[in-house]
């Protein structure tokens, strides 16, 4: 008599069938489950930083700064004499492409501006222009740190080529470029207007929070709208694009008002410890220079902005942390 478990005859394979069929199936609603427990507990998560993110905007929505686009704070057009050069011709594995936003301090505010010697350039409403201090896009029309810190990546050879597109606003707050601020709609039109032109951005630097010390937004509070604006900014760079977070805090208290005295500077350590939890090297997110350390009060030229000094003390202190932005990806061809 054959055998019941005769592995040489298809007859002898059927009783096993069924109870592998039975286990495929366990394996495969076991597999089903976990996917519907992985979906619920992202959707619970993202319900509950939402419900973070309007809690943030009721509480402190009403003091929003507004921004205006007269006097200091006007954006600066730039030099209608400056000839424009081919910003396609500019793209490149050699070429930085930098956005940079945040408040004063990331636009043009520095006393003494810059005149970039090298291959330093901004972009601004479609056009490409050499970098002479103000750059075009940012408020306010004195220096910039970048205009300083395109030469240094040059001459380091790290880049040929930097562009920096600059949408820096004066006294913005990260509630201003939250989901529900009003410097949003410009932050994403800038980036889909750069991929329009074929010009993705390979860094992203971010420096702002003057405006939320005075405020006085919590670390938590401030942690939940820069994650929103991280998200957003990572959505529509794409996983390659480095973003750098600053640390900045510091600003003159306009109720001591004596920007001689350091006593009427204030900074929150709540806010710097937020920005730099916001670091994820896995995720291409570093932390940039701490301004609050790196520019006391006495190198701030009104009490706010920074001197020429200090700001090619900033342009020096972002060149380590773009080198090892730089290690930690694909090497550059």
């Amino acid at each position: 008599m054959p055998s019941r478990f005769d592995f040489f005859s298809p007859p002898g394979e059927r009783p096993f069938t069924p109870r592998l069929a039975r286990l495929a199936r366990g394996a495969a609603g076991l597999a089903a489950l976990a996917l519907l427990v992985a979906a619920a507990g992202l959707l619970a998560r993202e319900a509950a930083r939402a419900g973070e993110l309007d809690a943030v905007y009721a509480r402190h929505g009403n003091n929003m700064p507004v921004i205006t686009n007269d006097g200091d704070l006007a954006v600066y057009e730039g030099d209608p004499g400056e000839p424009a050069v081919d910003c396609a011709g500019l793209a490149g594995p050699r070429t930085m492409v930098a956005l940079v936003f945040g408040q004063s301090n990331a636009a043009n505010t520095v006393d003494r501006g810059y005149d970039a010697t090298l291959a330093v350039y901004a972009w601004h409403d479609g056009q490409c222009k050499r970098v002479h201090d103000a750059l075009p896009g940012a408020s306010s029309a004195n220096g910039s740190t970048w205009s300083r810190l395109g030469d240094r990546i040059v001459t380091s050879g790290l880049y040929d080529t930097v562009l920096f597109v600059d949408i820096a606003r004066g006294g913005s707050s990260i509630l201003n470029w939250g989901a529900k601020g009003g410097l949003r709609a410009l932050l994403v039109e800038t980036l889909g207007a750069l991929r329009e032109n074929g010009l993705a951005p390979t860094h992203v630097f971010f420096h702002q929070g003057e405006a939320d010390c005075y405020l006085g937004l919590s670390g938590k509070e401030y942690a939940s709208v820069l994650q929103d604006v991280l998200g957003e900014v990572r959505s529509r760079v794409g996983e390659d694009c480095d973003i750098f977070v600053s640390r900045a805090s510091l600003f003159l208290d306009p109720v001591c008002g004596d920007r001689q005295s350091p006593v009427c500077y204030k900074s929150c350590p709540a806010i710097v410890a937020a920005q730099t939890a916001a670091a994820d090297p896995g995720t291409r997110i570093f932390s940039g220079p701490n301004t609050d350390l790196l520019v006391p009060w006495f190198d701030r030229n009104d009490g706010y902005h920074f001197t020429a000094r200090a700001a090619d003390r900033f342009a020096a202190a972002w060149m380590p942390l773009l080198v090892r932005g730089e290690t930690s990806g694909p090497t550059l061809q």
